[in-house]
């Protein structure tokens, strides 16, 4: 990630650092976030894969019918555990109902979203707010931060994450990201952050208490913004 991507992100949202936090702080919060969010991400499964997918289940059904054959004339067969084939097969048919378009965009509503927000918290000491000006067509400080740290992922790919199928099928190539595309456009962008966004502020003690009727939402911004809190800004 380059020096100057947390100088960048904070120029989008134009507010005021939190006292003890500097530009270094931001930059090193979304490389945080970034490496944690990707690491729970999965390769989407396209068509091609799919067929493969479902060639290798054949071939387990068919091993299994041929062993059972064999076992049925008396002869020696190998010894797996019981229930190895609906197990196989029950893996085989969970990847195969993996869509990487519906996946990607739960996981940057599950994941992305809610350490962007919590970093926005932590770098500005304010709660984030979904503004969308419409008379303007224009974004609020929460969603052109947003916006440009889809950005400096996309740009800084190539350095963040090692280069691998996996990854380039989730985040592109290193010159065309797709994170910043997959963003929704105008006022979309606002309705996806609100749940995250209302769970947070409907809550203003929530980081002092735990609570039994927590929404996922919730739980998902309150571990976000500790686990930022503990690792990045430690020191601001």
């Amino acid at each position: 990630m380059p020096d100057d991507a947390g100088q960048r992100l904070i120029d989008a949202a134009d507010r005021p650092l939190a006292n003890g936090v500097t530009a270094n702080h931001v930059r090193d919060g979304l490389c945080f976030a970034a490496k944690v969010a990707v690491a729970a991400l999965k390769s989407p499964v396209n068509a091609e894969a799919r067929r493969k997918l479902e060639s290798a289940r054949n071939a387990l059904a068919k091993y299994d019918m041929i062993m059972r054959d064999l076992d049925a004339e008396g002869l020696p067969v190998p010894s797996l555990p019981d229930g190895w084939f609906k197990q196989a097969s029950d893996h085989i048919d969970a990847l195969s109902r993996e869509s990487g378009g519906k996946h990607r965009t739960n996981h940057v509503r599950t994941h992305v979203y809610p350490y962007l927000l919590a970093l926005y918290e932590l770098s500005f000491a304010e709660v984030p707010t979904a503004y969308y000006y419409d008379a303007q067509q224009k974004d609020g400080p929460t969603l052109s931060f947003v916006r440009q740290a889809a950005l400096e992922l996309d740009k800084a790919y190539a350095k963040i994450f090692a280069r691998s199928r996996v990854t380039s099928a989730l985040f592109g190539d290193g010159q065309r990201g797709t994170l910043f595309v997959s963003l929704p456009e105008g006022d979309s962008l606002r309705r996806a952050l609100e749940p995250f966004i209302k769970a947070r502020a409907d809550i203003p003690s929530w980081f002092s208490s735990e609570s039994n009727t927590e929404s996922n939402e919730a739980a998902a911004y309150r571990y976000a913004h500790n686990l930022l809190k503990f690792r990045v800004f430690q020191t601001a």
